[in-house]
């Protein structure tokens, strides 16, 4: 062609048309556009080709270098004062800055743009704006506004028919369904997408959408056509050259084979990434990639790798953290100097302005910008100022109502326990009038109502202590004697866990004038906290001594501890250390900020020391002036007060009653023998005092029911559910699940693990029962209808579980296969289905009501019904077919079932 404007319009054509195919060759067809353009003096040219430039330069990873060519793209559009381009533009360095991780400056582009796109009335634009900030707010993990953009852009392009927008948007929109977890539409958007790439000639847009196909298969497991995508989207990556989509691709792969346990080529694929360029500026990815080859290596044993690989993994995590701070302070230092820059702008258009004015009119307009400036600065100033203070006070608010919210729900859930307790005997004394008490149940009762009195004189002091009304009211007494009795009371407690429970104390006597009300709560409260954050068999110490004037009490323990950055503030009222979702971080929030309280009434003070998972040691002194009195005084040596030898073993006895057998998981004592008292009478009943002890009995026992607490150590309820229902040998076991937490949240989200039904504390205990004989008779009723009377068990009908389905299926299918072997029998049944001949047992019988036994013969009865009925075959061969080799036996067993002999039948 001629060297002219239109040889320059052709190399923009081709490189615009292979963009999306091959970024190389566009950039080299975009440089030899703007060369020519250059040497023909033809600057309007020459901008849009630094403009496609900036684009293959991004495509290729090399940020710094298309900024530069988009900006001087910007200046010639400006000059230009083409409304259209400089929209674009603008558009595309938000892209560019998004592609660098600046989403704070890549927003402002974005949003920015969107006026004038509504100006120039323009959809198209207005609706890549909003792909972008779909994409934005979907990094963000925002996904519902991610979706809300989407689709906003998707409807903008559908209605102009414009197919390149309507494709990226769906392949947008898949993205965001697969990170909510809605596979079914992520993947019918992908497919939408890859179709209209494919139809436009999009290669790298296809690219995209297979590596988007591959993760839905992936996260599905659906591993043979995740592998088929991901070779496809890399295929395609390699042949454009988008050096970014080939390592998401590759990174993909390495992750597809480690969840396969190709462990081997799971290592080769993390290695030949790590080994190019491109990958290495991507330090998420390159964290992850360490992580997977380390998890690759222990797999195989390969120890000394997989260190090697876990400390790399550290070293890039710390990158991406400073990583993340240097962009914030870039983020700063570009609004800076965009700030700056506007102002430099704003000033010399201003002194433009006022060379065109006569010097009279500028003196007066000077003088007036100057006192308009100052009042504006002065108005922003103060509404600045009133804005940080709203802020602030909102910041405030909100955290106080936040710490309010929990204190209720936490203070709700420490009533609801030993109103339970004392709501069920008194109500079953209503009931049954003619009955007394027992002994144990009115100390249970007397328990539970100075648990809630305690927790209501806490709060009522509380309040005294907020209207400074609470008083010292000092009496002469023994203070060492006050100690040993308040320590003294936890020692049943600590014999009872197995605990090594020290407490020192000097045996002489310390008189003086104290409160001794306030300081047994300092010390019950220290002391119910070590206790309550110790494991069963571990150390809790109590300590005190007089010296110079003031009394030192420590409170030591061996348990969780408590990490550094929550340290601060567990003397603020209703914090609480939260350890799990479990009853471990159970409280009110009150005890230690009321110590605390009373403890500074007191003049004293409080220091804590703690180091996560070696426990925590508490420190109070108290000014105290001692009383010298004509009492003997013993040696000044201490005492060690051992707590009470553990209780004799006794062996436990064994219910052989014929009834139906009920776990009781509760950790709470009183609440589960209350509990156990109701049921014992028309139920045999197991106990668990956690989670984890309970779905142990679980597996082994296998009973018709479980009662169980939302809220427990080592594994609260929605877990232990959740393990039940997917266990093939627990799977068909009915849940009943007990909670004091009342919020329809916590009940839906019990419910939704799997759980038959839901009792809130209090709770009457009629209702319990009633609902324990429901899913029971539920249970048997489905059992008794399939069982040996029903022709066909229709696994469906007998099932209240998919995972009960497909093992009764599987089961079935076994049968159909094996019924005509006649060495086929339980054993072969039990390897094959992989369980133990108990377990197998109570399965089948839980929901067939047939053992596997007489599963098995009634299969095989049945099936020869099925051919005697068809004339298929003599009785004799009949019988041998379906696995009887005992002819007689064969027909002694039909005629039981059928009520006729076989040749009858």
């Amino acid at each position: 062609m001629k060297e002219d404007s239109t040889k320059v319009q052709a190399y923009l054509d081709v490189a615009w048309d292979l963009l999306r195919k091959d970024v190389q060759t566009t950039f080299q067809y975009a440089d030899s556009a703007a060369m020519l353009a250059k040497k023909l003096g033809l600057p309007y040219k020459l901008t849009r080709a630094k403009r496609t430039k900036s684009f293959a330069l991004t495509g290729m990873g090399k940020y710094a270098e298309a900024e530069i060519f988009l900006q001087e793209a910007m200046d010639g559009f400006v000059s230009e004062d083409n409304q259209t381009m400089i929209l674009d533009t603008q558009i595309e360095f938000g892209w560019l800055k998004w592609q660098q991780d600046l989403l704070e400056e890549s927003t402002a582009y974005f949003v920015g743009g969107l006026p004038l796109a509504k100006e120039l009335k323009d959809q198209q634009r207005e609706a890549r704006i909003h792909n972008h900030l779909g994409g934005i707010y979907r990094v963000q993990k925002q996904y519902n506004k991610s979706i809300e953009h989407y689709t906003l852009a998707l409807n903008l392009v559908e209605a102009l028919d414009f197919v390149p927008g309507i494709s990226a948007c769906l392949s947008n929109l898949s993205a965001a369904y697969r990170d909510i977890k809605d596979y079914e539409k992520a993947l019918e958007y992908a497919n939408r997408a890859l179709a209209f790439k494919e139809e436009q000639g999009d290669d790298l847009g296809a690219g995209r959408a297979l590596n988007n196909i591959g993760l839905i298969y992936k996260d599905t497991q659906v591993f043979d056509k995740a592998e088929q995508a991901f070779q496809q989207a890399y295929n395609i990556a390699d042949k454009v050259g988008d050096q970014k989509l080939i390592s998401h691709v590759e990174h993909n792969q390495m992750v597809l084979a480690f969840s396969k346990k190709e462990y081997p080529r799971s290592i080769m694929l993390g290695e030949k990434i790590l080994s190019g360029t491109q990958a290495l500026s991507d330090i998420e990815m390159v964290t992850d990639l360490y992580k997977h080859l380390s998890k690759a290596h222990a797999e195989m044993g390969n120890y000394p790798e997989a260190y090697r690989y876990a400390v790399k993994e550290q070293e890039f995590s710390d990158s991406l953290y400073n990583k993340n701070l240097a962009t914030i302070t870039n983020d700063i230092e570009a609004k800076y100097q965009n700030e700056q820059k506007t102002k430099e702008i704003a000033l010399l258009a201003s002194e433009k302005e006022l060379q065109d004015l006569q010097l009279t009119q500028r003196i007066k307009e000077r003088n007036v910008i100057i006192v308009f400036a100052t009042l504006a600065f002065l108005l922003a100033l103060l509404l600045y100022n009133q804005y940080r203070i709203k802020q602030k006070s909102n910041k405030e608010l909100h955290k106080l109502d936040e710490l309010k919210s929990n204190f209720f729900a936490n203070i709700s859930h420490e009533f609801r326990t030993p109103l339970t307790l004392i709501k069920g005997p008194i109500e079953h004394l209503e009931q049954n009038p003619d009955e007394q008490l027992g002994r144990e149940e009115i100390k249970m009762i007397r328990r539970n109502t100075n648990k809630v009195l305690g927790l209501v004189n806490q709060l009522l002091e509380l309040s005294k202590i907020d209207q400074g009304k609470l008083q010292l009211e000092p009496t002469e007494g023994d203070v060492y004697k006050c100690l040993r009795a308040a320590a003294s009371s936890f020692n049943s407690h600590a014999a009872q866990r197995h605990m090594d429970y020290r407490v020192r104390i000097p045996k002489e006597t310390l008189w003086a004038a104290y409160d001794r009300d306030k300081l047994e709560k300092v010390v019950y409260n220290l002391l119910s906290n070590a206790f309550k954050f110790s494991e069963d068999g571990e150390m809790v110490a109590f300590a005190a001594h007089y010296q110079n004037d003031e009394l030192t009490i420590q409170v030591s323990d061996s348990g969780k501890g408590i990490s550094e950055d929550k340290l601060p503030f567990i003397f603020d009222r209703f914090y609480q250390v939260d350890y799990s979702s479990t009853k471990e971080s159970g409280g009110s929030g009150i005890g230690l900020s009321l110590s605390k309280d009373l403890i500074e009434l007191m003049d004293g003070t409080i220091t804590v020391s703690s180091e996560a998972g070696k426990g925590t040691f508490f420190k109070v002194q108290l000014p105290l002036e001692r009383i010298k009195t004509r009492h003997l005084v013993s040696d000044n040596g201490a005492v060690d007060v051992k707590t009470e030898p553990p209780k004799p073993f006794q062996l436990a006895r064994t219910d052989k009653r014929n009834l139906s057998e009920i776990l009781l998981i509760e950790d709470n004592e009183d609440m589960r023998q209350f509990i156990k008292g109701q049921l014992v009478k028309e139920y045999r009943v197991l106990e668990a005092i956690n989670g984890e002890k309970g779905l142990g009995m679980a597996i082994a026992k296998v009973p018709d029911l479980i009662i169980t607490d939302l809220m427990m150590p080592k594994m609260d309820g929605i877990e232990l559910c959740k393990k039940l229902k997917t266990d093939v040998r627990t799977s068909h076991i009915p849940v009943i699940m007990l909670t004091a937490r009342a919020g329809i949240e916590n009940k839906i989200e019990g419910l939704e693990t799997g759980a038959d039904d839901y009792l809130t504390k209090p709770f009457d205990a009629k209702e319990l029962m009633v609902r324990i004989k429901n899913l029971i008779t539920q249970r048997k009723r489905l059992r008794n209808h399939f069982g040996t009377n029903n022709p066909v068990v229709d696994p469906a009908k007998v099932t209240t579980t998919s995972l009960d389905k497909k093992f009764l299926e599987r089961v079935l299918d076994l049968l159909e296969k094996e019924h005509s072997n006649a060495e086929f029998g339980v054993p072969q049944m039990q390897e094959t289905l992989a369980m133990s001949k108990t377990q197998l047992h109570r399965k089948l019988k839980a929901l067939t009501n047939e053992s596997p036994g007489e599963l098995l013969r009634n299969f095989r009865l049945k099936r020869a019904a099925q051919l005697l009925s068809q004339e298929a075959d003599t009785v004799t061969q009949v019988a041998y077919q379906v696995g009887f080799n005992n002819l007689s036996y064969f027909a002694k067993c039909f005629k039981e079932m059928f009520g006729v002999s076989p040749s009858s039948y």
